[in-house]
């Protein structure tokens, strides 16, 4: 096990995204120490089988996202953060079932032998996104019930980003050698995240059930700060030929006044017509 911030602050770095918030960079900027609020776990042995990645979950998984600070143990009487993330929740679910049916067809289309992966499995990946999903996440929440819902979003995005890794190193060109070791690697990666979702799905709901609805305008610095979250799950889950594995388990640190990320990461934030446009200085 490893920590992805540390590995981001010395190998890794932060690539600017594609989606629904945020823009891409090609400008390096220098990474310094690391914090505890993302982390990764490595994959299986190479010498193991290939794992079916995201359509079972473990038995003895157990949920990541925990709260820092108590909050009531009752659901609100009256409307709460709840009906907020209806829609945010419906997405989730939904992408959660097509990554599982993108899965089932990497399965069957995986030849470890020959180091190819089949044309369908290959398109049902590349169809996977989600933008749909965090263009739903309201900015405003309380701190925990935010780190719990980027939580859910972060295993959605590490198990794409792990069956995109899966099959990028195969299928080469004649004279090239497929790497099944990355491919196996990544896949170790997005079934630990598929291991966690309905966990931290569930803590999300639970949480949502009992907080306030939030009330910022879409150009609030919470806003901005919510994005740039999202965008830093985002990039440290495909940037520099990563392959998914990162774990929320408290809020990323973004210095919104000082535009820095993480610990001293620099960013640009542009509001653009109702959402902020993010981008992170790295590699």
């Amino acid at each position: 096990m490893f920590r992805l911030i540390a590995a981001l602050l010395a190998t890794l770095s932060l690539m600017a995204a594609c989606g629904d918030t945020a823009t891409t960079t090609s400008a390096p900027a220098p990474l310094t120490t690391a914090t505890t609020a993302v982390t990764t776990t490595a994959g299986p042995a190479t010498t193991e089988p290939a794992p079916t990645v995201t359509t079972t979950a473990p038995t003895t998984a157990e949920p990541t996202t925990t709260a820092a600070t108590p909050l009531p143990t009752t659901t609100l009487a009256g409307p709460s953060a709840a009906d907020d993330l209806a829609a945010f929740f419906v997405a989730a679910e939904r992408l959660d079932v097509e990554i599982s049916e993108a899965a089932t067809l990497f399965n069957a289309g995986f030849d470890a032998d020959a180091g190819t992966l089949s044309v369908a499995a290959q398109n049902a990946i590349a169809a996977l996104s989600t933008a749909p999903s965090t263009a739903v996440i309201p900015a405003g929440l309380d701190v925990d019930l935010e780190t719990a819902v980027l939580a859910v979003y972060a295993d959605l995005e590490s198990r794409i980003a792990a069956l995109d890794g899966g099959g990028r190193y195969l299928n080469f060109p004649p004279g090239v050698e497929p790497d099944v070791e990355f491919t196996m690697l990544c896949l170790g990666l997005g079934s630990d995240s598929n291991a966690r979702f309905d966990d931290d799905l569930a803590a999300a709901r639970t949480l949502a059930a009992r907080s306030p609805r939030p009330t910022v305008a879409d150009d609030s610095a919470e806003a901005g700060i919510l994005a740039v979250r999202i965008e830093t799950i985002r990039s440290m889950n495909w940037g520099c030929d990563s392959c998914g594995g990162v774990v929320i388990t408290d809020p990323i640190p973004v210095d919104w006044e000082g535009q820095t990320v993480v610990d001293g990461v620099g960013f640009d934030s542009t509001f653009v017509g109702d959402g902020w446009d993010i981008l992170i200085y790295a590699c």
